[in-house]
């Protein structure tokens, strides 16, 4: 397929299909639900170190493994992304999306604690294929969400991480190749070791990875502190304002803004695509909990990780625009390693990113295999796991030698049409939440 049909493809289901679909239905669940991203994420916090039960996620290790999806290229190739192909004020629009889909994530999760089942192992398995095929008798459907999601864990969850690192280790003359072996056998290490494995990686990995980018961020943002009022001004300015051509990037309508910004905004934060509840479905319930209070709480405690992500994005964006950079011509994980590198004043602080990006895509890959196993036990059976897990592994080199802009349109398309499919749903099951 050429690469403009790949683009046009993607701004139609983005513009005229999933945008309002998200936009109207996130707004739907928000006012119906009394705005719980305002009240109820406090309790988010407050029992997210409940313990688990033997053998199933902890709450804890549940966001963990979310974040570990989430915090992936996404936030820091898909910032810059943003900044290029849609200005500053894409970073409005991304808060606005993970407002609205902080609310999906809480429905979502309460469908997928309802319709959890118990596989042929006594191990709980949900999420939107279930609660499809149960709640909205729609079984077709459920298996079509199914298999997209396998599409979107090769393609989000694979190619577009591998091809994010592979941009700045090659750079520092590391080849692809190289670079896609150690992953696969990381990856491997982990995802044939089962849940338990699974629990401890992106519970120790992911909290370490996102305190360390943090921090950098920070330092870099108190040093350009005196950038932060223009920046902040030309988020709000350009969230309603077409752009014109600026330095290297081209110009913007607003439409192109919002549609950026939504886009990013969900491919940051995985919301509305079903993540969440898959993995929040595994989590134990202790046996004096209520099944409507333990439903209650993993749908408060799914809130928390679109929050952290776009703190992360914003910080991110910031370090972009007050440095200087996010208008340079520099491209994805270039840009943000070029940011670290100005903003520290040395050459070498670009390896905290790279260091950073290694962190995130491992644990992003991780997650989305987790999500991906679940989705070949529901349509073809547990036996097929591991075949579905070799093929996963033999993807993962293949993302850096692939073109950049193909790779991250594939990807879009794929996902879109699974977060179509799945908010869709939502809507028509509102009387069950």
């Amino acid at each position: 397929i050429a690469p403009d049909m790949i683009d046009l493809l993607k701004t139609a289901l983005s513009s005229y299909l999933l945008i309002p679909l998200v936009a109207c239905i996130g707004l739907f669940y928000t006012l119906r639900c009394g705005f719980p991203q305002l009240r109820q994420i406090g309790g988010g916090f407050r029992v997210l170190f409940k313990k688990g039960t033997e053998d199933t996620l902890s709450s804890f290790a549940a966001v963990a493994a979310v974040l570990g999806g989430n915090l992936g290229t996404g936030n820091i190739a898909g910032i810059a992304v943003a900044l290029s192909t849609g200005g500053p004020g894409a970073l409005l629009w991304m808060w606005i999306m993970a407002f609205l889909g902080m609310v999906l994530k809480y429905v979502g999760c309460s469908l997928a604690i309802q319709y959890r089942k118990r596989n042929a192992h006594g191990k709980h398995v949900g999420g939107p294929m279930y609660y499809i095929q149960d709640a909205l008798n729609a079984p077709f459907l459920a298996k079509l969400y199914a298999l997209l999601l396998l599409l979107s864990a090769l393609t989000v969850g694979n190619l577009v991480q591998v091809n994010s690192l592979a941009l700045p280790l090659q750079a520092a003359s590391i080849p692809g190749e190289i670079i896609g072996t150690i992953i696969s056998i990381l990856v491997a290490l982990v995802i044939f070791g089962g849940l338990r494995r699974f629990s401890v990686i992106v519970s120790k990995v992911v909290p370490f990875m996102a305190l360390l980018y943090v921090v950098g961020c920070l330092i870099i943002l108190i040093s350009y502190r005196s950038e932060l009022p223009h920046a902040l001004s030309l988020i709000w300015h350009y969230a309603f304002t077409p752009m014109s051509a600026l330095g290297g990037a081209a110009g913007w309508t607003l439409m192109k803004v919002i549609a950026t910004g939504f886009d990013r905004g969900l491919f940051a934060t995985d919301a509305g695509a079903g993540l969440a509840p898959i993995i929040h479905a595994s989590v134990g319930k202790k046996p004096t909990q209520s099944l409507d209070a333990f439903a209650k709480e993993q749908s408060i405690i799914a809130m928390v990780s679109p929050l952290i992500v776009m703190v992360i994005c914003t910080l991110t964006g910031l370090v972009l625009i007050t440095t200087g950079v996010w208008n340079q011509g520099i491209t994805s994980t270039n840009a943000c390693v070029a940011a670290f590198c100005k903003g520290f004043n040395h050459p070498w602080a670009g390896h905290l990113v790279t260091i950073t990006l290694v962190l995130f895509a491992y644990t992003t890959i991780l997650t989305w295999s987790f999500c991906a196993d679940k989705a070949v036990g529901f349509v073809f059976g547990r036996r097929f796991i591991n075949i579905f897990r070799v093929i996963f592994i033999a993807f993962i080199p293949l993302g850096s030698f692939m073109q950049t802009h193909i790779v991250w349109s594939l990807a879009d398309i794929v996902f879109n049409i699974m977060v179509i499919i799945n908010v869709g749903a939502l809507a028509f099951l509102y009387k069950k939440i």
